[in-house]
């Protein structure tokens, strides 16, 4: 099955393997955004509906990983870090709270590659349900 990967710019990248995936997730996440800096959103599926949203900056070693259908958001970690991404063209940069940005990018990386070899929601990190929005 072939994935849909999206940078922040609605750009999309067919990946036909988890190595794929791997491959563009680190040169999305090295990518210098508008604002100077790495931090941007990514989003992930099988068809044009994300499922997965990995909202990163490697620089503040954060990012916060959901899984869209639920509302549920990854917790490796105690909140303490926010980070700003850019979202889009259209809405530039946000902050992701700490409550949010909870993991670290080596685990936003496992999460998407375990989602490229299932196409289910990650289990390699623990999920709890938000009831805030991403910014």
């Amino acid at each position: 099955m072939t994935l849909l990967l999206r940078d922040y710019h609605g750009h999309t990248y067919d990946a036909t393997s988890p190595d794929d995936a791997g491959h563009w997730f680190d040169e999305q996440t090295q990518t210098i955004m508008p604002h100077g800096g790495c931090g941007q959103t990514l989003t992930i599926s099988t068809d044009d509906k994300p499922v997965l949203r990995i909202d990163i900056d490697i620089d503040a070693d954060r990012a916060a990983v959901q899984w869209l259908p639920d509302g549920s958001y990854a917790t490796e970690h105690e909140p303490d870090t926010p980070i700003t991404v850019y979202e889009s063209p259209d809405t530039g940069l946000i902050d992701i709270s700490p409550e949010l940005a909870r993991v670290t990018p080596a685990t936003a990386r496992a999460a998407l590659i375990e989602y490229a070899t299932t196409c289910q929601r990650p289990t390699n990190i623990d999920w709890s349900h938000r009831d805030q929005s991403p910014s």
